[in-house]
């Protein structure tokens, strides 16, 4: 389960930045997307690898595993990015300017939860193929 929670993160991490890194307008549109497009991919790629550890489990015990993993990185994330960033701005002035800041980061936080989500959603229909198409040879 933390092999699998260790994925879910370094997806979060990686969308995360590339959405900060385009919403700074370092890169064009396109850019992002094309970016978008391979990191999921990746991510995935790897979500897949990981998971395939554990491919001598039954599938309930698969399925609980990811579902362990994914839940252990939608608590953790959110509380380990907002609570400093709310602490933070509750201890400088408003002229620092965290504040106005705080809207931005918690869309980053959610919108790389939604696609590691979407990653794991991906993985499992990936999975599931699989086992059909190997049920349909045998």
């Amino acid at each position: 389960m933390l092999v699998l929670a260790a994925a879910n993160l370094l997806g979060v991490a990686l969308f995360g930045t590339l959405y900060v890194v385009a919403g700074l307008r370092y890169m064009s549109q396109a850019a992002f997307l094309a970016c978008l497009v391979v990191l999921f991919a990746l991510v995935t790629a790897l979500w897949l690898r990981v998971e395939r550890q554990h491919r001598h489990l039954q599938p309930a015990g698969r399925v609980g595993r990811v579902v362990a993993g994914l839940v252990a990185v939608l608590i953790a994330v959110p509380i380990a990015v907002l609570a400093p960033v709310f602490w933070l701005d509750a201890q400088l002035p408003v002229e620092a300017g965290l504040h106005t800041r705080r809207g931005a980061v918690m869309v980053v936080v959610l919108i790389a939860l939604v696609l590691t989500l979407l990653v794991n959603v991906a993985g499992g229909v990936v999975i599931a193929a699989r086992f059909v198409v190997a049920r349909g040879r045998a």
